[in-house]
């Protein structure tokens, strides 16, 4: 990872990679990997089971109660003693600890988030020097926080008694969490540097953007320049992609730090958008500071040219809450990120990347950084400004109270201007959220009577809460990235009470509340920020932390990867109501992720399809911190689920909804597009062996970023006496070309009740250089059609469909670096809702 903070000076030296660590306690030193922490570090010794198999979670909470040092030796030549300064630079320190160079007290750290810049050069020497890093534990460490208060935060999801999880500027999700396990780590998280300076840096480039059009865009960058002394140098600035706009320039730099202003005019700018919508454009500015014709220091500086504005204000619906990006309302499609694994370090760029090609697969335009989690590594947010991808950025904070003290608000003040200053030069990012829930928790979730809190304590803590997400953070917003929006706490409107109509909500009638599915298509709110539902892991994926005999719902090692309390007897009485009986514990699983596929179908459908009055639909949540059941789309070994796929259908440009409304079969079209084309629309009424029934066509212009009515249909006229249980009305889009633009089935009784017949299935294979292509066809209906290649890795373009008889469908599995002898041998099975087959 790199980033503003770890930029090379003119000598680097990367720290990172082979270090030693030891429990305080010991006097063994062990190889260490950097970045890292001390549960993958034993891992890697052998001192500990894999931390994710069977139920080797609550054997390993003993390691959050010790302290762990780690140490690094390193050389450095006479050539360092050039530089005015030498600095180390730590970019992620986990959390409480303190650092020794050649052992003498260089530095402390408290809180997770925030990187640290030192100068040491007084205290390195010619040739070998010794860094160490000594951690304290976090359980230790904030024990007597919670000793001296006499009461405990209302943290639910923090998995002990003591609630020391709201004392720790750490991740609140490692001291665990309704979908993950707790690990309470120590250990350096990101990059670790030492850096040499010369005569002066470029410390930031705050973009500020003054007036934009599509005719010309005027900007400027605030430089904060770092300097050993006052002294006259060059500034160069170049710009790749317009270098109309290269100048060079000379500054007057003072001792210490100082701003300089460099303002910008563009004629005929190319504007960034979210993906789906145009380009996600982006300038590279470089900054150079120049000695005569000695470099100084450079400083690389990515934007984006766009306007945003969050709306949330009354109208005559209510309270709306919607995004308008370049002038143009847009919709929101999407869903909620948490950290990709239990231990952070191991999100590679690798995996950001990987995450990022579902997430613009599945056609979504905005992800949401969950409070309870970690500010992303700078890779993450460089991608989504790459893929035009909106990012919805929480502080970290969630589900509690939290204190207020002096100490406390300096220690998020700092994190707070750490993150600000880092992110608010991306385009994604769109707005910052104080907290999850918290609002939604004073009101409704009974913390006096669960706690036992007096009057006069709930109101000091209600008192601190006011300080540190109506003050505190901001403020601190206000300071640092003047005019994003900032909202005190999502949700703004409750789930528990009649406001749909008000702002963003997070509805968890469906899941929490028990609630049917039919609910999602009852309660719209203006923006939906979370929802989901539940569902495991394929057999294929739980074949890596788990052993045949755990397979049953109420087995230890299953409860172990369940972190919700009512979770798998959820799971299994809404499948009873939806579903036929599963034959096996395979089937189990897979019938799962249809449930969680089809249930969020109709959410997602419901939302769109409420348009404007409902802007935004992002569900919960994408991606999994460990292997486990969970509300995600993407489970931990990054298998797409049933849900992905459907998302990826349900967020296509353009949507077909097909529903029932008051006896009638409606049928509506959602369509991003910000300008109307002509198409067609076929609507086709058949039974489940392909016998056309009825059909109607109509041409139309699609609607231009909006949701518009296109037929009524009577039910009981178009049924005509035929078995509902055996029919299937399909509707699809065509252009004016008749390319296939997107299309809808709807049917007229649950699964449960659909009369499905054994299909004959033919199933044929091409082969191409670094990519198989699959071709299925069908003589009767197939129901949520699941593929699977065994032993490959990826993911089908296309997976958990429907087949109609008689209509082919094709798809491909990428495999690069795959030769064609070794694609030609594998091979592929099939499952639908009426049972298992084999091919």
């Amino acid at each position: 990872m790199t980033s503003n903070l770890s930029k090379p000076g003119s000598v680097f030296l990367d720290l990172c990679g082979d270090w030693q660590f030891r429990q305080a306690s010991s006097e063994q030193w062990l190889p260490a990997t950097v970045p890292g922490c001390n549960f993958t570090d034993l891992l890697a010794n052998g001192l500990i089971d894999d931390p994710f198999y069977r139920d080797n979670e609550s054997h390993l909470q003993w390691i959050e109660r010790q302290d762990w040092h780690y140490q690094k030796r390193f050389n450095l030549g006479r050539d360092w003693w050039q530089n005015a300064d030498i600095q180390l630079v730590a970019e992620g320190l986990d959390t409480f600890c303190e650092l020794y160079l050649n052992g003498h007290k260089l530095a402390e750290g408290r809180n997770m988030f925030v990187g640290q810049r030192i100068s040491c050069k007084s205290l390195l020497i010619e040739g070998e020097n010794l860094l160490e890093v000594r951690f304290r534990s976090p359980i230790n460490e904030t024990m007597p926080a919670f000793l001296q208060a006499g009461f405990a935060y209302p943290a639910e999801n923090d998995k002990s008694e003591e609630k020391l999880s709201v004392y720790c500027r750490k991740a609140p999700c490692h001291f665990g969490w309704d979908w993950g396990p707790r690990f309470v780590t120590s250990g350096i998280w990101r990059s670790i540097s030492l850096q040499g300076v010369q005569s002066a840096r470029i410390a930031d480039a705050q973009f500020i953007q003054h007036q934009l059009s599509s005719e010309k865009a005027e900007f400027s960058f605030a430089l904060q320049a770092e300097a050993q002394q006052q002294q006259q140098l060059t500034l160069q600035v170049r710009c790749r992609q317009a270098p109309e706009l290269n100048q060079q320039c000379s500054v007057l730099l003072d001792k210490g730090q100082s701003v300089h202003q460099v303002g910008f005019s563009l004629d005929n700018p190319r504007l960034w958008w979210p993906n789906d919508l145009g380009e996600a454009f982006l300038y590279d500015f470089e900054f150079s500071l120049l000695d005569g014709d000695e470099m100084v220091d450079t400083h690389h500086q990515r934007v984006g040219l766009r306007t945003l504005e969050v709306v949330n204000q009354p109208d005559e619906m209510g309270l709306s809450f919607y995004l308008k990006v370049n002038g143009q309302p847009v919709f929101m499609k999407g869903a909620n990120y948490i950290p990709g694994d239990s231990f952070i370090h191991q999100m590679t760029a690798q995996r950001h990347q990987a995450d990022f090609a579902a997430v613009v697969a599945a056609n979504m335009n905005m992800l949401r950084v969950w409070g309870g989690g970690i500010y992303q590594d700078d890779e993450f947010y460089r991608l989504a400004d790459e893929n035009g991808i909106l990012i919805w950025q929480d502080f970290m904070f969630a589900c509690s109270l939290y204190p207020a003290d002096d100490a406390f608000v300096a220690n998020v003040q700092e994190e707070a201007e750490y993150n600000i200053k880092r992110l608010r030069n991306h385009p994604c990012l769109a707005l910052w959220c104080g907290n999850n829930e918290v609002d939604m928790a004073i009101k409704h979730w009974q913390w006096p009577d669960k706690f036992g809190y007096s009057d006069s304590l709930y109101s000091r803590l209600k008192d601190d809460y006011i300080r540190l997400f109506d003050q505190c953070l901001p403020d601190a917003v206000a300071q640092f990235d003047a005019g994003r929006f900032y909202l005190r706490s999502s949700p703004i409107g409750f789930w528990e009470e009649d406001m749909d109509h008000m702002g963003n909500h997070h509805y968890w009638g469906v899941w929490h509340g028990e609630e049917p599915f039919s609910e999602y298509q009852k309660r719209i709110p203006r923006f939906m920020s979370e929802f989901g539902f539940q569902s495991f892991p394929l057999a294929s994926s739980m074949t890596r932390f788990t052993e045949p005999q755990d397979w049953q719902l109420d087995s230890e090692v299953l409860r172990v990867h369940q972190k919700h309390p009512r979770g798998n007897s959820l799971i299994r009485s809404y499948m009873e109501q939806e579903y036929c009986a599963p034959e096996n514990f395979p089937r189990l699983l897979f019938l799962s992720q249809v449930q969680q596929a089809e249930g969020l179908k109709l959410a997602f459908e419901a939302h769109r399809a409420a348009r404007p009055f409902c802007m935004g639909t992002l569900y919960w949540q994408l991606n999994d911190t460990w292997p486990a059941a969970s509300w995600s789309g993407i489970d931990y070994y990054g298998r797409w689920k049933a849900l992905h796929y459907q998302a990826r259908r349900s967020f296509r440009t353009d949507l077909l909804v097909l529903d029932e409304h008051k006896g009638d079969i409606r049928v509506r079209l959602v369509s991003d597009r910000l300008h109307s084309i002509k198409a067609s629309l076929e609507l086709t009424l058949m039974d489940f062996d392909g016998q056309v029934i009825w059909q109607q066509q109509q041409t139309l212009e699609t609607p231009k970023n909006t949701s518009t009515q296109l037929a009524l249909l009577d039910k009981a006229t178009l049924l005509n006496g035929q078995r509902a249980e055996q029919l299937v009305l399909q509707g699809r889009l065509l252009d004016a070309q008749g390319q296939l633009l997107t299309d809808s089935l709807y049917y007229f009784v649950p699964s449960k009740l659909q009369e499905l017949q054994r299909p004959n299935m033919t199933l044929t294979t091409q082969v191409e250089s670094e990519r198989l292509n699959l071709t299925l066809t069908a003589d009767t209906l197939v129901r949520q059609c699941h593929i699977e290649i065994a032993g490959a890795p990826g993911n089908l373009s296309d997976n958990f469909f429907d087949l109609l008889p008689g209509q082919s469908k094709c798809l491909y599995l990428e495999l690069p670096d795959w030769q064609v002898s070794d694609i030609e041998k594998l091979s592929a099975h099939y499952q639908s809702l009426y049972k298992e087959e084999e091919q």
